[in-house]
């Protein structure tokens, strides 16, 4: 874990400041990080520096587009909710693990192009590149407010670009449809009718093939449970988005707080080896 440096200098530090020689698990790491940035950063106090000031001066205001990731929360399926577990604690043991058993596709998540398609990209082949993008929020709020089935369309493309030009290269374009206030209601969430048919809105096939074959986007986004509207038999959004390279995010919250805003969005995902998607922490920097 550590080198043999890193460990001389840990000893050291101990040393001075007159510590036993028993170093927590927690403050051995501390230490040891301290030490290896400072080997690895000759001018690490510039470089904090220099990076306290980016976030001041470049990042503004930062909004969580992550729901909380638990247990309890709506997903596509009944039966896949996660399932937590708790294995040592601080009081019994010194430290705090959990065990956690879930399904790729829960809670704010990525569709990588391997969910459905044979041969596209796992999360783990994903280019980092994409993960970073101009945030396209595209409102169709009131739609679904009279329409559980609303759909974004190619229309409501042209009208957000008509107010704020053509979407610009390497996009994330989201639709906000509201649908996140239901997320602490489950059964409102997946809005299932007497036939367990959902109702929500999302993505209509059209307007995803616009996007693929007229802007240059690396994935769209949606505050519901599905790229494709609830009642979606036939996921053509899926069937469109997916093979074409783009990833899609579902499952995001507080997109209203973007709504007519400038923001950059950062996709933060583990590299699930063979990943066909997994939950994220998404964030806009506005």
């Amino acid at each position: 874990m550590c080198s043999p440096k890193i460990m001389q200098l840990v000893n050291e530090k101990i040393r001075k400041q007159g510590q036993s020689n028993h170093v927590s698990r927690r403050n051995f790491l501390k230490v040891g990080a301290a030490a290896a940035a400072g080997l690895m950063v000759p001018h690490a106090a510039t470089t904090i520096k220099a990076s306290s000031l980016f976030r001041q001066d470049m990042m503004g205001e930062i909004v969580d587009l992550s729901h909380v990731f638990g247990a309890g929360i709506p997903t596509y399926s009944p039966g896949e909710d996660p399932v937590s577990e708790t294995v040592v604690t601080v009081e019994e043991n010194g430290f705090y693990i959990q065990k956690w058993t879930l399904f790729e596709h829960a809670g704010t998540h990525m569709d990588a192009p391997a969910h459905f398609a044979a041969d596209g990209e796992t999360v783990d082949n994903l280019d980092p590149s994409q993960f970073l993008a101009p945030a396209v929020v595209i409102d169709i709020s009131a739609k679904a407010a009279e329409d559980d089935d609303a759909m974004l369309t190619v229309e409501d493309i042209e009208a957000w670009e008509a107010e704020n030009g053509e979407i610009p290269a390497g996009a994330l374009v989201c639709m906000y449809s509201g649908w996140d206030e239901r997320w602490s209601d489950m059964e409102a969430f997946r809005n299932a009718d007497a036939d367990g048919v959902q109702h929500y809105p999302g993505f209509g096939g059209d307007a995803a093939n616009f996007l693929l074959e007229n802007r240059d986007i690396v994935g769209i986004g949606v505050d519901t449970l599905s790229l494709d509207i609830g009642a979606s038999t036939t996921f053509d959004v899926h069937l469109s988005v997916l093979p074409a390279g783009k990833y899609g995010l579902e499952n995001l919250a507080n997109l209203g707080q973007l709504v007519g805003q400038s923001a950059t969005v950062m996709v933060g995902i583990p590299r699930y080896e063979a990943g066909s998607g997994g939950p994220c922490r998404v964030l806009a920097m506005m």
